[in-house]
C-alpha cells in the first residue's frame, strides 16, 4: 500500500474513532481501543496487552489507530522503545 493511501486510511480510522467516541466510552470505559479499517480490532485495560493482542493477530501496530477511551481529560505521552 502506498504511503499516501496508508495515511488516508489512518486518518479515516481516527475520524471514525472521534465519530464513535461516546459509543466507545459506553462500551469500553477506561480501556485502550484499536481501530483498523474503521473496525474495533482490539481493546485492553493496559496498552502493552493491546499491543500484544495486535501482534498476535498479525496487525501492523504502527498503522493501527490506538486511543485510550476515558471521560477524563488526561495528557498521555507514549515513548517508543
Amino acid at each position: 500500500m502506498q504511503v499516501q493511501q496508508e495515511l488516508e486510511r489512518y486518518r479515516t480510522d481516527a475520524l471514525y474513532f472521534e465519530q464513535h467516541r461516546q459509543e466507545f466510552l459506553q462500551c469500553y470505559p477506561e480501556r485502550w481501543i484499536a481501530v483498523y479499517n474503521q473496525q474495533v480490532v482490539g481493546t485492553a485495560k493496559r496498552l502493552p496487552h493491546l499491543l500484544q493482542e495486535l501482534e498476535q493477530r498479525g496487525l501492523p501496530r504502527g498503522q493501527v489507530f490506538i486511543e485510550h477511551v476515558s471521560s477524563k481529560e488526561d495528557l498521555l505521552i507514549l515513548l517508543s522503545r
